[in-house]
């Protein structure tokens, strides 16, 4: 497509197109349909979107490596912002000064890849509302919404009925499993999940509008990765207070 800029250490970074890598994003598609399907073989478009939207952003987050999310003492679900999280989302651009430019995004980023992935071919660029404003939405509503959900502007009927920091928290291991197959380092965890959060947006192309599906995806992801996961530390520290 060629909108994309490459910055100076691109070339150092590992192959985010690798046959491996691709294998990785396509099990993890496979595994959040598995997830959201009902009892009869449904699978509901808005729910695998989020499913995969919420695995990237946390993975956005694991791969700025601000913190450990499996110890950490912070309360999961509470607001965490930091320019490392931005860079991962949506380049070095971030730090510029500049208003952030879908056409100046990293190709390696969150947005870079979904941009490379589906336009024009799937979804117009347009579809990528202005960064700025995804940004600003998202820091105004941390915290808004209930416990472990993002706020999101689609209409009622496309909110999902899973709750991204939970699921997230239940397929991490596989995260963990497909990065290493993939031969990606943590600061590149988010790439397979990306990928495979294209795969979706795809997938889901004649079920739901696009503009409401990338919306809900780029929302889930940028709130999933401004917002502290469920560690492992918190979630035995719950199964031991309500087991006793």
């Amino acid at each position: 497509m060629g909108i994309l800029r490459r910055s100076d250490d691109v070339g150092r970074t590992p192959a985010i197109d690798s046959p491996a890598v691709l294998t990785a994003s396509t099990r993890l598609a496979e595994l959040a349909i598995l997830r959201v399907k009902d009892g009869r073989g449904g699978v509901r478009a808005e729910d695998y979107i989020t499913v995969l939207a919420a695995l990237t952003g946390e993975a956005a987050l694991v791969a700025a490596e601000l913190f450990d999310i499996e110890t950490t003492p912070m309360t999961p679900g509470a607001g965490v912002f930091g320019d490392g999280i931005n860079v991962v989302l949506t380049g070095d651009v971030i730090l510029t000064g500049d208003k952030p430019d879908i056409e100046k995004v990293r190709p390696d980023s969150v947005v870079g890849i979904l941009v490379e992935e589906l336009v024009p071919a799937w979804v117009p660029l347009e579809a990528f509302r202005p960064l700025d404003a995804l940004y600003a939405s998202v820091a105004a509503n941390v915290g808004k919404a209930p416990w472990g959900q993002v706020t999101t502007s689609v209409a009622e009927e496309h909110q999902p009925h899973v709750i991204p920091l939970q699921v997230a928290f239940e397929l991490r291991a596989a995260v963990d499993a497909l990065q290493s197959d993939a031969g990606l380092p943590r600061t590149h965890r988010h790439v397979i999940c990306a990928r495979a959060l294209a795969t979706g947006l795809k997938e889901t192309k004649a079920a739901l509008d696009v503009t409401v599906a990338v919306t809900l995806a780029l929302e889930v992801v940028f709130g999933m990765a401004k917002m502290v996961p469920m560690s492992k530390t918190a979630f035995d520290k719950v199964a031991k207070e309500r087991a006793g």
